[in-house]
């Protein structure tokens, strides 16, 4: 990237205060992120999106095929492909994360599970009102833009009932090198038997279909719901 542009980016978050870090606006719930620790030692993901919107085509169903658009909405963690270092504005201390924007679709087999998924990723930072107030609502001010391919595996979810997905796929983002390839994670939503109460299965991934009683559960926050729908997590590793 041309250190003209890194220079807009920079002055960007400069004057959106608050902008690449939650908790922008204490009067609301705190977005969830990923733990930097646990991502830089390789033991969490780096980036944490979750499905606000979801459009499923009816005629590829009866084709055998899911296929579907997606609107995520998340942090990274900083110092990752999705959240480079020079996006970070010069200032003490540093943002910790980036909020991201994604629009994404896939292409899934009924039968075997396997499928391709490809999108975009803003990386976007919060508008100032007039009076120079970051407002309250997501992040939208975009900063930086990339793309992202890949192959994903829901053979657990289509065909075993287990609520898990993962993908193998290449990210980038324009002016910062070369794709960067990632895992991920997705963890479905399901109900855990009362109105209101629904869980994430927090196992990793196993190509032996996992016995119920061997399931562990988390339930999904408050801050992990789009309009009172609780949300598709997806979690990316690099």
């Amino acid at each position: 990237m041309t250190m003209s542009l890194r220079g807009i980016a920079i002055l960007l978050l400069l004057f959106a205060a608050a902008v690449a870090a939650p908790g922008y606006a204490s009067a609301q719930l705190v977005p969830p992120v990923p733990d930097p620790g646990a991502c830089h030692a390789g033991t969490g993901p780096c980036a944490v999106l979750y499905e606000t919107t979801e459009n499923l085509k009816m005629q590829a169903l009866r084709g055998g095929h899911r296929m579907a658009t997606s609107a995520l909405l998340g942090f990274a963690v900083r110092g990752t492909p999705l959240c480079p270092d020079e996006l970070m504005p010069v200032k003490d201390p540093l943002p910790a994360y980036c909020a991201l924007n994604v629009q994404g679709s896939d292409n899934i087999s009924l039968t075997t599970g396997l499928g391709q998924f490809r999108g975009n990723v803003t990386v976007v930072v919060q508008e100032l009102n007039k009076a120079g107030m970051p407002t309250p609502d997501s992040p939208e001010l975009v900063i930086a833009r990339g793309r992202f391919t890949g192959d994903m595996n829901f053979a657990p979810a289509i065909l075993d009932s287990v609520p898990l997905g993962t993908v193998i796929g290449r990210v980038s983002l324009d002016g910062f090198g070369r794709p960067a390839p990632f895992t991920g994670v997705f963890r479905l939503p399901f109900s855990l038997g009362f109105p209101g109460l629904n869980g994430y299965l927090l196992n990793p991934p196993n190509a032996v279909p996992m016995d119920m009683k061997d399931w562990d559960i988390g339930g999904v926050a408050d801050n992990e719901t789009a309009i009172g729908y609780p949300t598709v997590r997806f979690e990316i590793s690099f």
